[in-house]
C-alpha cells in the first residue's frame, strides 16, 4: 500500500495520530550567514562582550578552583567583599550582577568554608550582612597578582591609546546597563 493510502486509512480508523510517510520532507540544518538585522552573530556586541567576559572570568576563575577550590560565583563574592567590606546581600546581588539565588547557594558555601562569615543588620534585621574574615581575605591577596598577570596578557593586544578607549568605553557602558 503507497503512503498516502495509509495515511487516508489511518484517519478514517479514528487515529488521531498522522501517519508518518516516505514522501514526507526531511528537515535540512540551515546555517545562516546574518541574523537578519542583527547581522552576524560574531558582529553582534552583547554577543562579543558575553563570549570575552565569560572567557576572562572562567580564566581568572581557574585560579580560584584550582588553588583553593572556589568557584567562579564564590570569587566574585569574595573579591566584592575584598575590595569594597562588608555587603548587604542585596549590594552583592548588584555589585556582581548574579541573581539572588546563586549568590544564597555561593553565600552558604563560603560560610562552609571559613572564608566569610554573615550578620544581621542591626538597623534593620531582615538584612543580612557578608564579611569578608581573614582567611578569605588572604586568599585575595595570593592570587590578586597573579588576576593581575591576566588581565594584562588579554589586555596586551591594546596599545596605549587602545586601553585608554576601552576603559572609557567600558565605564559608559557599565553606568548604561545600571539602567537596565
Amino acid at each position: 500500500m503507497p503512503p498516502p493510502a495509509k495515511a487516508a486509512k489511518a484517519a478514517k480508523a479514528g487515529s488521531r495520530r498522522p501517519v508518518a510517510t516516505d514522501t514526507a520532507p526531511r528537515r535540512v540544518a540551515v546555517k545562516r550567514a546574518n541574523l537578519g538585522p542583527m547581522g552576524r552573530l560574531e558582529d553582534f556586541i552583547p554577543y562579543k562582550l558575553s563570549v570575552v567576559a565569560n572567557r576572562v572570568s572562567q580564566s581568572i576563575g581557574r585560579l580560584f578552583e584550582s588553588r583553593f577550590n572556589i568557584q567562579m560565583t564564590e570569587w566574585r563574592i569574595i573579591m566584592a567583599l575584598y575590595a569594597y567590606g562588608d555587603l548587604v546581600f542585596n549590594e552583592v546581588v548588584e555589585r556582581t550582577s548574579m541573581d539572588k539565588a546563586r549568590v544564597s547557594r555561593a553565600q552558604r558555601r563560603l560560610v562552609d568554608l571559613g572564608l566569610i562569615r554573615t550578620y544581621g543588620d542591626p538597623a534593620d534585621r531582615r538584612k543580612v550582612i557578608l564579611s569578608l574574615v581573614p582567611e578569605g581575605a588572604h586568599i585575595c591577596e595570593t592570587l590578586l597578582p597573579e588576576a593581575v598577570q591576566r588581565e594584562a596578557w588579554f589586555l596586551a593586544v591594546l596599545d596605549e591609546h587602545e586601553h585608554q578607549q576601552l576603559d572609557v568605553i567600558l565605564d559608559k557602558l557599565m553606568k548604561r546597563s545600571q539602567e537596565l
